[in-house]
């Protein structure tokens, strides 16, 4: 039994293959273990925080070109192995360092829950880099510096909330690690503890004007009920002392928050944007640093605008199921009653009841039952402390009262059209009814009388609407019922399937924030401090170099 025993192994690795086989195997596993103990042999350590540099490879690396490898992947080998000249386990350390600073000095509170977002956030890209996990954009931080971007993440639907919320889906999209803040110092607490890391800062403009203005003397002020400054005085005191042991004449100070001479530990303006909804500059750095819902710049006269970042609602309209029939009716936009007071001269269908005779002579039409049903009006607005709807227009408009977005969309997609009324200005609901297949019919509140037809001339309620053409949108004349008459006819006997302007895609609002986090602003800040500041013989109290 032993002898064919032996017999049966012989005839297995007696063979040339067979023994070519077996060193094959050992080799690899050889490589592999040896790899392996090198890898742990050069893993930079606390002790060696200070000789970083020693594993730095110079490039191009010899493994360029071997195995497939090109310079991205060599990197990403280099790193694996520890080569790559960065303490990662150093950098992990610092950055879970920033989180304990940051929560003892701005811990969340029920006002300000989005920071309690920051810890996570900082804890997953603290790992990733110690382990050398990080995904393609991770390691990039975007620091979202206006309240807008905390009511998104609790679910509030105004119109710059709404905004926020695409701008966080992007940022998310391109796996960049967002960082909320709601007062300039926390902000900078943040900013310095991650320098080169943050390419962007999104700020309301009301903390940017305080981060500019912020110094020695004033800061008590500008942080009441926000932060205590306690460290920032702390580090004051320091310099103070070490500007008088040295007889240092510098201008250099503690306190500060925007980079400046003087304090060169500040944010860079040029990494500085402001998040505006309207048309004027919010940003001293002009227009181009003035982030925007709308491409402003299409309707503007001198062809200028705020910077068009712009937003998508095509991930929250898509869930809504479309409905198989709609109800024979048609929705207002507008939930205040001030919005569809006749007797304002911001009305748009004039004030002698003309509305309510296009709706009441409406043909009737079929419910989803196939039976016959008269044509109405609704609106959705507020509702009185007993919860009944309030009266919000004296006519034939039904107000169903106040709801919940997921309601309201139902609500909207089951209806013909959308009639705007005037106000509110580039409200994102008319989207929303695109999206849904709901024309929107848009009051165009003054036009060129010698060229009427002359789109680009035209203000309406919602001017990111108006080159849109029938059936999506309808643009009418205001005061104009014959126009208003036929609108709401075809809008009614010409359904639509759901529309998204092709700026409004997802894709397209991705890549205009891949372009802003991306792209190295700091020529066009040099250009903006030349032409609004230099060339006009103002000061100018910060520099970005």
């Amino acid at each position: 039994m032993y002898h064919k025993e032996t017999n049966l192994v012989h005839a297995i690795f007696g063979t040339r293959q067979s023994r070519l086989v077996a060193i094959s195997i050992t080799f690899l596993t050889t490589l592999f273990t040896l790899t392996l103990l090198f890898y742990l042999a050069i893993t930079p350590s606390t002790a060696f925080e200070d000789d970083v540099e020693a594993y730095h490879i110079p490039t191009p690396s010899p493994l360029e070109g071997v195995w497939g490898f090109g310079s991205d992947g060599v990197g990403k080998l280099k790193g694996w192995l520890g080569m790559d000249g960065r303490d990662r386990y150093a950098e992990a350390l610092q950055l879970r360092e920033l989180r304990s600073t940051f929560d003892q000095r701005y811990p969340a509170d029920p006002e300000r829950p989005a920071r309690s977002l920051n810890g996570p956030a900082l804890e997953r890209l603290a790992h990733c880099i110690e382990y050398n996990t990080c995904g393609k954009g991770e390691e990039t931080v975007v620091l979202l510096s206006s309240f807008h971007f905390i009511n998104a993440q609790q679910g509030r639907t105004g119109g710059e909330d709404i905004w926020a919320r695409s701008s966080i889906e992007a940022f998310t999209s391109l796996n960049y690690t967002l960082l909320y803040t709601t007062a300039p110092m926390d902000t900078l607490t943040l900013y310095q503890g991650l320098k080169d890391r943050v390419k962007l800062v999104i700020w309301e403009g009301t903390e940017l004007k305080s981060c500019l203005k912020r110094n020695e003397s004033n800061w008590k002020d500008l942080e009441i009920d926000h932060t205590p400054g306690k460290w920032q005085k702390a580090i004051n005191a320091q310099i103070q002392e070490e500007k008088k042991e040295s007889g240092e004449k510098s201008s250099r100070s503690g306190f500060g928050c925007i980079k400046r001479d003087g304090y060169e530990d500040g944010i860079p303006l040029s990494k500085s944007f402001t998040f505006h909804f309207w048309e004027g500059s919010e940003n001293p750095l002009g227009h181009g640093f003035t982030l925007a819902p709308e491409d402003f710049s299409q309707w503007s006269k001198d062809g200028t605008g705020n910077r068009y970042l712009g937003y998508s609602i095509e991930s929250r309209c898509k869930v809504i199921e479309l409905p198989s029939s709609r109800q024979h009716r048609g929705m207002v936009l507008g939930k205040r009653a001030q919005y569809l007071n006749a007797t304002l001269k911001d009305w748009m269908w004039r004030s002698d009841h003309s509305l309510d005779k296009l709706i009441t002579s409406m043909p009737s039409g079929l419910d989803k039952h196939g039976e016959e049903v008269e044509f109405e009006m609704i609106a959705t607005g507020g509702t009185t402390r007993d919860g009944v709807p309030e009266v919000l227009y004296d006519g034939p408009i039904r107000n169903l009262g106040t709801m919940q977005q997921d309601r309201w969309f139902q609500t909207l997609a089951e209806s013909k059209f959308l009639l705007g009324v005037g106000k509110p200005a580039l409200s994102p609901s008319p989207f929303d009814a695109l999206c849904f297949g709901v024309p929107f019919i848009n009051p165009i509140t003054w036009f060129d009388q010698t060229d009427p037809d002359n789109w680009t001339l035209w203000q309406t309620q919602h001017n990111g609407l108006r080159g849109i053409p029938a059936p999506y949108v309808y643009n009418v004349q205001k005061g104009n019922m014959e126009q208003l008459n036929q609108a709401m006819r075809d809008a009614v006997s010409n359904p639509i399937g759901r529309y998204i302007p092709p700026q409004m895609t997802r894709e397209a609002v991705m890549e205009r924030h891949r372009i802003l986090v991306e792209t190295d602003w700091t020529e066009q800040a040099e250009k903006a401090v030349e032409e609004l500041y230099i060339a006009k013989g103002r000061d100018v109290s910060y520099d970005d170099k």
